[in-house]
């Protein structure tokens, strides 16, 4: 619900342009990289539920503070507050999964649980997107105050009903540099990790830019219809809605086609759709026609749907139980790296030239993934 209208918020009620749209994912992102390991090795240490619930408060508290104060200074703040709260959760929430999973007597493996947990994730994102709407009606910030409270309800659930029968914390994994010197000692002895945190970096020197400007690029580039007492705030969860659809689908199909438990296999998939991942952005940003500009990026955030599971799961499969979530910590990291430093390039870019430009700037920073993945692919399954 409030991502849907996130950037919208800012250009509309605290009157960001290009750079600013950016620069407040770069702020998000510097305080995801001063906390994520120290918050992945606490999850390895103490609880992966404890860590996740604290982070879904955090969250929650940063969309209340963007909400009820929707001014600069504030805004600034709530970043710093929703990077904190995400760094609990990120390499926590997927760690636990896997753990939770390992126990189960189906034969399901963790690659399974991602891709069928992103079909639940998508009917919870279709069912906050038009809810995004429905709040919008009284205004953007009401849509950041319910979704906060939301979030603080369900952390409280969560802490109530959540399960934890998979992790078992030994007493050696009581000090906090150990963990984080075992974790950091695995990456660097594998040559799979070193290739996964690598791609990451890639990945989020392009996303940063695409992510907080396309709103902007259509806003300017084409006058949408207004509907009703929605105006054009429509566009964004139809928008969003057809995106998930199309995630939708292409998760089911990944399901079927790819094979979880196979490194080589799951690289394959990600260097197909990367490659599209690249032309749509590129496309979406050049094309002069609404319907096909707003199929491109319905295109794009699909195969991103597509993506992001498919890159858990081949971490994963490189990754110890008793480290898991430091580990998952040190590739968010590295993505956050790539958007402190291609997030601000795009954003003057966008700001001093046009956001058509910056988000096809943004689409060549996916090209070195594509090497990567080939030289990924060919490695041997058992070669760590």
């Amino acid at each position: 619900m409030a991502w849907t209208m996130h950037a919208v918020f800012h250009i509309k009620n605290v009157g960001f342009g290009p750079l600013m749209l950016v620069l407040m994912g770069t702020v998000s992102e510097l305080s995801i990289m001063c906390f994520e390991v120290p918050t992945g090795v606490l999850a390895d240490l103490k609880s992966r539920k404890f860590s996740c619930v604290i982070g879904w408060l955090v969250i929650g508290v940063g969309f209340l503070i963007e909400g009820l104060f929707p001014i600069t200074v504030m805004v600034v703040l709530a970043q710093l507050v929703l990077g904190l709260g995400q760094t609990f959760v990120s390499g926590a929430h997927d760690a636990w999964i896997a753990d939770e999973v390992a126990l189960d007597k189906s034969g399901i493996t963790s690659g399974d649980a991602f891709l069928k947990g992103q079909q639940s994730a998508f009917v919870g994102r279709l069912t906050g997107t038009w809810l995004s709407v429905v709040f919008s009606l009284i205004s953007l910030p009401a849509v950041m105050i319910v979704s906060g409270a939301g979030y603080l309800i369900f952390a409280l659930a969560a802490a109530r009903w959540m399960t934890e029968d998979g992790f078992k914390a030994s007493t050696e994994q009581r000090q906090v540099w150990s963990k984080f010197r075992e974790g950091w000692g695995i990456v660097r002895g594998s040559k799979a990790l070193i290739l996964i945190l690598c791609v990451t970096v890639f990945y989020g020197l392009a996303s940063e830019g695409f992510d907080k400007l396309w709103n902007k690029l259509l806003l300017d580039a084409y006058t949408l219809p207004k509907v009703g007492p929605f105006g054009d705030n429509i566009w964004w969860p139809l928008l969003s809605s057809a995106a998930i659809l199309g995630g939708m689908g292409l998760n089911s199909l990944l399901r079927k086609k790819i094979d979880t438990t196979s490194a080589r296999s799951i690289v394959k998939a990600m260097m197909m759709l990367t490659c599209a991942l690249i032309l749509s952005i590129i496309g979406f940003a050049l094309s002069q026609t609404l319907l096909i500009t707003a199929s491109l990026f319905v295109l794009s955030r699909t195969i991103r749907r597509g993506l992001d599971p498919l890159l858990k799961t081949w971490t994963n499969l490189h990754a110890p139980s008793e480290t898991r979530a430091t580990i998952l910590s040190f590739a968010s990291q590295s993505h956050g790296m790539g958007e402190i430093a291609g997030g601000p390039i795009v954003g003057a870019i966008g700001q001093y030239r046009s956001a058509k430009i910056a988000v096809v700037v943004a689409a060549t920073f996916l090209t070195p993934v594509l090497p990567l993945l080939f030289v990924a692919g060919k490695k041997p399954e058992s070669d760590s």
